[in-house]
């Protein structure tokens, strides 16, 4: 179960309509801090990551790359020429069948269940709690808000969310990264998380080429250590480790698992 993914989900939902109700115009056609998206495109998507789980089916629209990413630019193409109004209904009605899925899914029906989410992995459908509360805080404090993004104002309760937006890290970092990562794991690193959450991970190897990652208080000798706002912008590749991370050990063994570190 995720209830503290659903309670971030609904707190990061209502900070979202409470910033979009407030834009003007050139609000919504800004420049955004992710790459090619417009304030217009970046609330759109965020709509339709709930519109993908209000679907009962959950089953993701038909894409041939195989890549979650080509899927969620069609699905902003789609819906590129809405005016202001469509963009904050949309997101609205989206948000509120998605919370109530989200609710849903964390019954006892759905305790073994899983979807396949293409090249991000397999996750249980609880998780996607977790998921929307990851998407949501790193686009609203990593893309739209200032510094990094275009819009100046904005609350965003980023206390609610952190642990389960990190919980889809952690979840994903075996997933979406084991190629790059197993290679880079010779010895076993910890990374330890500061700040608004305190927690601690091991990241290993595996049997065969798997990575493993375990929450424990007991780190080898070898640590990154980082802020946990920190984490949500360089391990999505925003912006660069180097400048977030205080390395304990071999930094050279580190800093190559760390260069191979891209959650989505």
């Amino acid at each position: 179960m995720s209830t503290t993914g659903v309670a971030a989900s609904r707190a990061l939902a209502a900070n979202t309509l409470s910033i979009i109700e407030t834009f003007g115009p050139d609000d919504w056609a800004a420049d955004t801090a992710c790459h090619g998206w417009r304030v217009h495109d970046l609330i759109t998507h965020m709509g339709f990551f709930f519109n993908f789980i209000a679907d009962s089916t959950l089953v993701l629209p038909d894409n041939p790359s195989g890549k979650s990413e080509r899927l969620n630019d069609a699905a902003v193409r789609e819906r590129a020429d809405w005016t202001a109004d469509q963009v904050v209904e949309y997101y609205r009605a989206q948000s509120e069948a998605g919370l109530a899925t989200l609710e849903a899914l964390q019954g006892p029906d759905f305790t073994d269940a899983t979807v396949d989410m293409l090249d991000l992995g397999t996750y249980r459908l609880a998780a996607l709690a977790d998921a929307v509360a990851f998407d949501h805080l790193v686009h609203l404090t990593c893309d739209l808000l200032a510094p990094r993004g275009p819009i100046a104002g904005g609350d965003v309760d980023v206390a609610a969310a952190i642990d389960p937006a990190v919980d889809w890290m952690i979840a994903g970092l075996p997933q979406m990264c084991r190629v790059a990562l197993h290679p880079t794991l010779t010895e076993p690193i910890g990374l330890r998380l500061t700040g608004t959450t305190e927690r601690t991970f091991v990241l290993d190897r595996g049997v065969d080429d798997t990575v493993v990652v375990t929450e424990t208080g007991h780190l080898p000798a070898d640590v990154a250590t980082t802020n946990a706002v920190d984490f949500l912008s360089w391990a999505t590749t925003r912006t660069a480790w180097r400048s977030a991370v205080t390395v304990t050990g071999d930094r050279t063994l580190v800093s190559a698992v760390l260069d191979a570190v891209d959650v989505v």
